[in-house]
């Protein structure tokens, strides 16, 4: 290295790196000027420091040393600079900035103007302070800590109190230069502080998390939602604030609509939220496409969820409390081309349980499942349907029905969505356990009189709840298919011996939801002739028969729609169809054999009964019940339904 007469003068303030290397005879000028000229050809520059390191003309040892040693005569700008973090550009832009508004801080124009990023200043006060710069770790955090100080107070202020060593409290901050700030929560813990730094945003979710954490024991977390209108939309700031009131915003919003599902979905130029109300979705508002990553992040944090993880499909559960309602919230990540998709079911726990009689059967078929069905002390009861069809609602109902002070009931589900009195209930956990197979051989030893299984889904638990019902017990479980005979079908296929299902198999109900016509707005309407030929319906049969719609009313959002109905096909089976389980007839046969059953109608044929009984319209039974070419006539329909009322 070339020898130089060390400099005995001191580098006065905003001395740049290069000076003070040179002063101190560590490198000569011409080696400056090399190294400049080296950074001007690379297509990513380095910082002048590390080509010297890189030319050996310069220790790193020798290098850190003078970082260290002179810090205090460097700017936060100039460090920022000589780590290559900040641009020639932007340093002018801060040179003009601070020029034009000398009072404010180094923090308020780098952050405030974006020039660099949080995580990029707090390095900068690491280096110039010696302010170490922490990943906030929840595990290693004292929890008791935020006990003593309410949560808004340090979200809103960005401070995560650390631990306690040596009579000092470590607290990690947003901003660690506010002096004001660190005497306030040493007034608060009566300690001395010692600040660390670290981004908002991780400040935030750390502390969301220790508070999931600090009330998770046994207990459901529940989120009170404070923010119910949007004026104007909140700024996607770094502290988390914009976001936490957003997604307040939107759940409020879904739930006083009645939606069942929140949709926040990001496109390729904006973050599209929907929502489900009725079956149907609509949209409720769109954003920019930037506030996507912060709604997933609080979404997250709430419930329950791998903040970091951004690569997998994950599931959640978080409860929020709105105008003293309490809402039950499943989520569900999904990570598409543009970001992580989320999907929030609402399920409201203040509609409480439907009463049997309230579920629309008809009064032969109400009969039947109350007076033989229910009342039998064994035999399996199947309740199927795709997501959404209103199953699990029905199967609480019939549950609730047959639970009596006499009887032990029993239940394993995924997750428990109604708590019901005088039963044991279970949430399994398929990845950790217990599951439902798990859950399903721990019952039989629990002496029940009534199992309730919250899915069918695998060969396994199909056999267990056989075998439970051959054994004596009534079994209740839900199970996803297209109608009744198709869960016969789909029983066998999953391994069930035939026997199996032919003697433990008491009654199939298959449902569908379709939107009632609002009472406010029903007028007289016309059938839709493609309705018609998709039904198999003739216009000669409809001809005679008042028509309903909905003309649309501030009561039903204008869509002519307010509530939904059921519509059902329940088999109960007789000898002759179990004979033909046995032979393993095929399933055109067993859906010949299903329209002797008493009472027996299919989905298409209820639903065309309740569009005539001016319950719903045409149009809904086309779109959301699966097709019947071998419905029967109106007539014949007409005829079953006066056997049904009569009986």
């Amino acid at each position: 290295m070339a020898g130089r007469t060390p400099s005995t003068t001191t580098p006065s303030e905003g001395t740049d790196l290069e000076t003070l290397l040179v002063a101190q005879s560590l490198v000569t000028d011409e080696q400056i000027v090399r190294a400049r000229r080296i950074i001007g050809r690379l297509q990513n520059p380095l910082p002048v420091g590390e080509v010297l390191i890189e030319l050996g003309q310069i220790a790193r040892s020798e290098l850190e040393r003078v970082v260290k040693a002179h810090r205090s005569t460097l700017s936060l700008a100039q460090i920022l600079h000589q780590d290559g973090v900040l641009k020639d550009r932007g340093l002018i832009a801060y040179q003009e900035a601070k020029a034009m508004t000398p009072a404010l801080s180094d923090r308020d124009i780098l952050l405030g103007q974006k020039i660099v990023t949080e995580e990029q200043f707090l390095q900068a006060l690491r280096t110039k302070f010696d302010i170490p710069y922490v990943e906030p770790e929840v595990s290693l955090v004292d929890a008791s800590l935020i006990n003593k100080v309410s949560l808004p107070y340090l979200i809103r202020n960005r401070i995560l109190p650390f631990r306690i060593a040596d009579g000092c409290l470590t607290a990690i901050m947003a901003d660690p230069l506010d002096v004001g700030l660190i005497h306030e929560i040493e007034r608060l813990y009566s300690l001395p502080v010692k600040p660390c730094g670290a981004p908002s945003e991780k400040i935030v979710e750390a502390l969301e998390t220790l508070d999931r954490l600090r009330h998770s024991d046994g207990e459901e977390v529940t989120t009170t939602l404070q923010y119910r209108d949007m004026k104007e939309m909140p700024e996607d700031d770094e502290s988390g604030e914009g976001a936490i009131k957003i997604v307040d915003y939107l759940l409020y919003q879904a739930i006083a609509a009645g939606a069942s599902d929140l949709h926040i979905e990001p496109v390729q130029s904006k973050l599209r939220v929907r929502q489900r109300i009725d079956g149907v979705i609509h949209k409720l508002t769109d954003l920019p496409a930037d506030f996507g990553a912060r709604i997933a992040s609080r979404v997250k944090v709430l419930g329950g969820m791998d903040i970091a993880e951004h690569r997998l499909h994950q599931d959640g559960r978080l409860f929020v409390k709105a105008d003293g309602r309490e809402i039950d919230v499943r989520v569900s990540t999904y990570v598409s081309m543009f970001g992580e998709t989320l999907v929030l079911r609402l399920l409201d726990r203040a509609r409480g349980l439907m009463p049997l009689d309230s579920l629309g059967f008809e009064p032969r078929i109400l009969s039947m499942l109350r007076d033989i069905v229910l009342r039998a002390s064994s035999g399996l009861v199947m309740v199927t349907g795709p997501t959404g069809s209103g199953k699990t609602t029905t199967m609480y109902s019939l549950i609730d029905y047959i639970n009596d002070d006499t009887l032990k009931v029993i239940t394993c589900e995924n997750p428990v969505e109604y708590v019901l009195d005088g039963t044991t209930q279970c949430s399994v956990n398929e990845k950790i356990g217990p599951t439902f197979a798990d859950s399903l051989r721990a019952i039989v030893r629990q002496d029940p009189d009534v199992i309730v299984v919250g899915e069918i889904r695998d060969t396994l638990t199909a056999n267990l709840a056989a075998e439970a019902a051959l054994t004596g017990h009534k079994v209740l479980a839900t199970f996803h298919t297209e109608d009744a005979v198709t869960a016969i079908i789909r029983l066998l296929e999953l391994g069930v011996e035939p026997f199996m299902v032919s003697s433990t198999l008491s009654c199939v109900i298959a449902q569908r939801l379709v939107r009632r016509i609002c009472d406010h707005c029903r007028k007289a309407g016309e059938y839709s002739k493609k309705d018609l030929r998709f039904l198999g319906l003739s216009d000669a049969e409809l001809r005679s028969l008042p028509v309903c719609e909905g003309a649309g009313c501030p009561a039903c959002s204008q869509t002519g729609y307010r509530g939904r109905a059921g519509i059902h096909e329940v088999m109960l089976l007789d000898d002759d169809f179990r004979d033909a389980i046995l032979r393993r007839c095929s399933s055109r046969e067993l859906r010949a054999l299903a329209k002797n059953l008493p009472g027996f109608m299919t989905l298409q044929e209820d639903g065309i009964l309740k569009v005539v009984a001016g319950t719903t319209t045409l149009s809904e039974i086309a779109d959301n019940v699966p097709r019947d070419p071998g419905a029967r006539p109106l007539a014949v329909m007409q005829e079953v339904a006066q056997i049904r009322r009569a009986t």
